[in-house]
């Protein structure tokens, strides 16, 4: 077959090349790279943009305290223009004044470096909205305020309790008195608003706490329901109910040598009829040590027996004529009559006074 040569013009072998491409998938640097007449250098890696810097916080449009605008202002300088205008003035110079159980006491701004408080005020300006006029905001040395706190805190009015001072003829008794105290606590929620906020009133009245006697008079009333004394020289025997006189006896007291003992004493036992334990005393003679029913006619102890102490007691005696005497050997005797009008009178451990 005879051999020719075919000749394609520049523009088709391009045309060419492109079907041919077009209908193989071949990597884009490879199409690069057989479009390129010439092999290129690889570029040289780029260094990363830097950060942009973020835009300072600032005070919104329009924000102000005290006619002060703090617009487009950082904290620090929204701070240093609230401290140029306000200085050192102070929120108020009006002491906040508290009465406590009718008598005023004053806290002075000055003594507790009343003030505003430009930290929280330049804080609360770059995080308010536009427009906004800032309330008033303050600070105290704590210290200082505390001390006040404590001071007032101390004062009272001590409680009184009733007494009782036990007489022969009359019972003397004093008698109780509240008091109150200051609740610190409530003291400083009465007092804290007001520092806060000094468009509040600064005339404060404080309610103390009431505190009660242990004892009063009600109660002494009470705990002696019923007192005896006795007057051996008058040969008399009282009986006091709730401390006001009840009933007076006429008695006889021991005689000499066998002295009735004066003191405080308690009525320790009662008995009806009792029997008579006989001391072993000389002036027993033959009945020494022994027992005496209650009721024998041989028993001076008569109707009824209230113990003292030892061997002392108030009873009933046959001996009419020995009452308003000095005939016993210790013991407190009485009309039968009357011991048995006064045993019902008398509950165990009423307290006794022998003058």
């Amino acid at each position: 077959m005879p051999s020719f040569s075919l000749r394609v013009a520049p523009a088709t072998r391009t045309v060419l090349l492109g079907a041919v491409l077009a209908s193989v998938a071949v990597p884009g640097s490879v199409v690069a790279a057989s479009a390129a007449t010439t092999t290129t250098a690889p570029a040289a890696p780029t260094t990363p943009a830097a950060p942009a810097t973020p835009g300072k916080v600032v005070v919104p449009a329009g924000v102000s305290f005290g006619g002060v605008d703090l617009s487009g202002l950082t904290q620090t300088k929204a701070k240093a223009a609230l401290r140029a205008k306000l200085g050192s003035k102070a929120p108020s110079v009006v002491p906040v004044v508290v009465t406590v159980a009718g008598r005023p006491h004053k806290l002075k701004m000055s003594t507790i470096n009343y003030r505003f408080d430009l930290e929280r005020l330049s804080q609360a300006a770059v995080k308010a909205k536009p427009g906004t006029q800032l309330p008033v905001m303050t600070t105290w040395t704590s210290g200082k305020t505390a001390r006040w706190f404590r001071s007032m805190a101390s004062m009272r009015k001590s409680t009184r309790n009733a007494t009782i001072r036990i007489g022969i003829t009359k019972q003397r008794t004093t008698g109780s008195r509240n008091g109150w105290r200051v609740d610190r606590g409530r003291l400083e929620s009465l007092v804290t608003p007001v520092l806060k906020d000094p468009t509040k009133g600064r005339s404060l009245k404080l309610a103390v706490v009431r505190t009660k006697p242990a004892v009063t008079l009600g109660g002494l009333k009470r705990q002696y329901g019923t007192i005896i004394t006795v007057d051996r020289p008058s040969f008399r025997l009282r009986v006091f109910k709730r401390l006001k006189l009840s009933k007076t006896y006429k008695i006889a007291v021991g005689s000499e040598g066998h002295t009735t003992p004066a003191g405080m004493y308690n009525i320790t036992s009662k008995q009806v009829n009792p029997a008579w334990h006989v001391p072993n005393s000389d002036w027993a003679g033959d009945l020494a040590g022994q027992v005496i029913p209650g009721g024998a006619p041989n028993n001076p102890l008569k109707a009824r027996w209230l113990g003292l102490r030892d061997g002392i007691g108030i009873h009933g005696t046959s001996e009419a004529w020995s009452i308003g005497t000095r005939a016993s050997h210790g013991c407190l005797r009485m009309h039968p009559s009357d011991v048995i009008d006064l045993y019902d009178r008398i509950p165990m451990g009423t307290p006794v006074k022998i003058r």
